[in-house]
């Protein structure tokens, strides 16, 4: 009698442990998903994979509405009550969340672990694929921290790395602010240099280049460097940048333009800067002076500011005797940002590392930023300087692109436009699959390096 108690007592123990078993197999997952992880299995695995120790969250990130006035789901349906109640909000300012100053955000980041925890850094967790593909980033900014918290938070990933330029004559609580959220992270930090940012001037392409000296000595794992303004956000989750990453093997993203589109005013003569007025920050001009040609049989290309450039890219950058006399070339040039990694990328008897694309610069894809330009079509923000500062009539369009960023938001113009793109991009994260990408897009594009045999 006592054997056979002995027995539904095992049984029924045997019972709960399953149970048990089974529930942690579904609690217990790194970032969801059909490529899902069993913590158990791989926690030590990912240990000695990543550069810092990874909070482990005990359930996975659950997708949620960030968004209280209006319905950011039907906007990005392309609702138009929705959108015409979300224009009426934002005209009459009746909004219920306020933005974060300045000055406060050097509070927040006294207490690192609840400034974390309140925005959300703790609660992500990096899939096999993304801890094995970390990405360096740079973020220029010289106002609204806010806007740029926010850009980090949403491509934050612990394995990931992350240089903040702030510009040298932003007031001193942006510094501050800047410096204080750098200090809550051993993956972010600020760069070594800053630079008197000048629009249009060299200073706009040192600070990149400043950044990029900082992260080839800060990480040594990372595969991949991506140049941003705080103004952009994300339109691919970390898991899917690295998939399009991986797809790349080692191919820079860089836009190239030639023929009319070149502006070759800004390079066939020299640009000199004066003070105007007693302000800190020169204006350029141009001068009669003509420019020599740029040195070893070098054709300028023009292109973006911004781009996806391989470690090897970077590496040559900063430490190729050509890359450094062409950018000393590059000094008294308007814009010369527009012009540098272009003609680097696209000048192939150099031997550029990640320049793998033969055919006219104007005909290769870009896909490193979507900017809409006003020869290019309606836009449902304003247009500044030319370029589309998107509204909230504009999310719908470009959630479809393929981009793996959308440049620019202003967080004080249609802020509803960045609050719904934040909601879209966190539930789009918390959904941890692949689905939505189009990955046979990526793998037939002309600039990718393929492996023999493919």
């Amino acid at each position: 009698m006592k054997r056979r108690f002995l027995h539904k007592e095992s049984l029924l123990l045997l019972f709960i442990v399953c149970i048990l078993v089974y529930i942690s197999g579904n609690f217990f997952v790194v970032n969801g998903g059909s490529e899902g992880l069993n913590l158990f299995l791989n926690l030590r695995e990912y240990s000695y994979n990543v550069h810092i120790p990874l909070k482990l969250p005990l359930f996975k990130r659950s997708p949620k509405r960030l968004v209280r006035d209006v319905d950011c789901v039907a906007i990005l349906n392309g609702d138009k009550l929705e959108i015409k109640k979300a224009n009426k909000l934002m005209k009459t300012g009746n909004k219920s969340q306020k933005l974060i100053t300045d000055r406060e955000y050097i509070q927040l980041t006294a207490d690192c672990d609840s400034f974390k925890r309140t925005r959300s850094y703790d609660n992500y967790f990096s899939s096999r694929e993304e801890v094995e593909l970390p990405i360096a980033y740079s973020i220029l900014l010289y106002k609204d921290v806010e806007q740029a918290e926010r850009l980090l938070r949403a491509i934050y990933t612990p394995q990931n790395y992350f240089c903040l330029h702030v510009d040298a004559d932003s007031k001193q609580e942006v510094h501050d602010a800047i410096q204080g959220i750098a200090n809550c992270f051993n993956n972010v930090f600020v760069v070594s240099r800053k630079e008197y940012v000048v629009y249009a001037g060299f200073t706009r392409l040192q600070a990149d280049i400043n950044c990029m000296e900082n992260l080839l000595q800060h990480g040594k794992d990372w595969e991949y460097f991506i140049n941003l303004p705080s103004q952009e956000y994300p339109l691919k989750t970390n898991k899917e940048i690295v998939k399009i990453l991986r797809i790349y093997n080692g191919a820079n993203d860089i836009e190239g333009l030639t023929s009319n589109r070149m502006l070759e005013y800004r390079y066939k003569h020299r640009f000199i800067y004066r003070h105007v007025n007693n302000k800190i920050k020169p204006r350029a001009f141009i001068s009669k002076q003509a420019k020599d040609k740029p040195p070893y049989n070098i054709t300028v290309v023009k292109g973006s500011a911004y781009g996806i450039f391989s470690r090897k890219f970077v590496h040559f950058i900063v430490n190729n005797k050509i890359a450094r006399e062409l950018l000393d070339w590059f000094r008294d040039v308007l814009s010369p940002d527009e012009y540098y990694w272009a003609t680097l990328n696209f000048n192939h008897h150099i031997g550029t590392p990640g320049s793998y694309y033969k055919g006219k610069p104007d005909d290769k894809p870009w896909l490193a930023t979507f900017v809409k330009w006003g020869r290019e079509g309606s836009c449902h923000g304003k247009f500044v300087r030319d370029v589309c500062v998107f509204g909230v009539g504009d999310l719908q369009a470009l959630t479809k692109k393929h981009h793996l960023f959308a440049n620019k938001f202003h967080i004080n113009y249609q802020r509803y436009a960045l609050d719904c793109m934040e909601e879209w991009h966190y539930n789009r994260t918390a959904e941890g699959d692949l689905k939505s990408l189009n990955i046979s897009y990526y793998e037939s594009l002309p600039f990718i390096k393929r492996d023999k045999g493919r």
